[in-house]
């Protein structure tokens, strides 16, 4: 049997954590959230699944690879943010006599999957409408629910009970839709209540807390033996003796918290926390810190109270001689049609015939581009081949001045083709499209687009 995974949600309700993560890769208790599906549905015995993604896709492809850690062969489809689940499975084109899984992988439920395939397969020809504690939990059989995949679209509605020509199926466990930041954190505690059902990462470690306390590797962390704490605490991460941790605490991946106090609180991966603060019932996300009680957030600017610790994307390395030797002997060759470019520019803008603004190199440095005021893109972006001759961009590639991980460029879809004034979700399928050609392949797709 094949799963289709939905995991193409924008997160918008989680902000201003959508900003840092797609939804799929939202960190839940140190794990990526698509991952609690993908367990699940090995558990269940399945093998093939497809992925629906939107938003970032690169980094979820990065993450789940091929799908072997779950022993999955994961295929993935393209899709627009939270498209209406009817249209993405017409697009596929599925066999329609085929027994298949829809799940929604971008929210968390208690690991049922089994259970509701074993008994859906049974029935084939009737709908099976699942409920989890009087809750949507995102699954759906086909063929027999096929007129049903609006109840999987986002924002996923509640499903009507004791609709006609469908059996009712009970799902014991809770369902978290992830909808709000108080969403989150409940689904937070219920699974560090619940951590051997959800697998949680980590060795149990002393505490009084009234759930168990975990650990992650390389650790480095103060004794919690006769602290009311529970939670856990992400690999490779080092917290103060003098730290004083109370009641529910989550502390992500690659943090640093310095000598502060911590209560009912989420420190998210990558997070420096710094010297004499209390952190009380509030999320802190790099240089994020969100009240839980209120859903309000703000970005703090000083980094010796909070930052992110810099162990992001590695910069790429150089493009090699020949690469940029060929920048500059374009650069060279393109001097004349600058100078006339330049030319129009000031007849017809004389105001500003050139344009300045700044960008990241594939260095991760701050870098500054020119462009020629003039209606031909390919004209106006002359000047930015010195990049490619220094190194700092490829010829092809994704927009500069997008903030993405992905190989920048000066001629490319979003450069090239779309309006400076296009959505971002247009902006951000369209850069999905390309981002795994090489420049030889970005040239023969541009081709075909123009």
């Amino acid at each position: 049997m094949q799963a289709i995974i939905f995991a193409n949600r924008s997160a918008t309700e989680l902000a201003p954590l959508n900003r840092q993560y797609s939804a799929a890769l939202m960190p839940l208790v140190n794990k990526a959230l698509i991952e609690y599906t993908l367990e699940d549905l090995s558990c269940a015995g399945i093998t093939h699944a497809k992925l629906v993604v939107a938003n970032r896709a690169s980094e979820i492809e990065a993450h789940i690879g091929i799908g072997a850690k779950w022993n999955l062969t994961i295929d993935y489809f393209l899709s627009k943010p939270e498209e209406d689940v009817n249209s993405v499975l017409q697009r596929m084109q599925l066999d329609p006599q085929q027994t298949q899984l829809v799940v929604r992988g971008d929210i968390v439920r208690t690991p049922c999957i089994k259970r509701f395939v074993d008994f859906a397969s049974n029935i084939k020809h009737t709908f099976v409408l699942a409920t989890m504690n009087n809750q949507n939990p995102g699954l759906l059989m086909l063929p027999a629910g096929r007129s049903h995949g609006a109840s999987l679209n986002w924002p996923i509605a509640e499903l009507p009970l004791n609709q006609q020509r469908s059996i009712n199926q009970v799902l014991h466990g809770k369902t978290f839709h992830l909808d709000s930041i108080e969403n989150f954190v409940a689904a937070t505690s219920h699974i560090i209540k619940h951590a051997d059902e959800f697998a949680i990462k980590g060795r149990k470690v002393n505490s009084m807390g009234v759930a168990g306390l975990y650990l992650g590797q390389q650790t480095q962390c103060p004794s919690f033996a006769e602290k009311t704490v529970h939670g856990c605490i992400g690999a490779n991460s080092f917290v103060h003796p003098s730290v004083n941790c109370n009641n529910l605490i989550v502390i992500g991946q690659n943090c640093f918290i310095e000598d502060s106090e911590l209560n009912n609180s989420i420190i998210m991966p990558n997070t420096f926390v710094g010297k004499n603060l209390t952190v009380k019932n509030q999320i802190i996300s790099q240089d994020y810190i969100i009240d839980i009680a209120h859903s309000t957030w703000v970005k703090v600017d000083d980094t010796s109270l909070v930052t992110a610790c810099q162990t992001g994307v590695k910069p790429q390395k150089k493009p090699s001689l020949v690469h940029r030797f060929i920048g500059f002997a374009l650069l060279i060759l393109a001097l004349p049609l600058m100078l006339i470019s330049l030319l129009v520019a000031k007849a017809t803008s004389p105001q500003q015939p050139i344009i300045r603004f700044n960008a990241s190199s594939n260095q991760q440095r701050t870098i500054q581009l020119y462009e020629i005021a003039v209606t031909s893109q390919i004209l106006a972006k002359l000047p930015q081949l010195w990049h490619v001759a220094k190194g700092n961009l490829l010829l092809f590639g994704a927009s500069a001045t997008l903030n993405q991980q992905a190989k920048y460029g000066v001629f490319g879809p979003v450069q090239l083709l779309l309006d400076k004034n296009a959505p971002a979700e247009e902006i951000e399928l369209v850069e999905m499209e390309f981002q795994q050609l090489s420049q030889l392949g970005y040239v023969k797709r541009l081709w075909q687009l123009a």
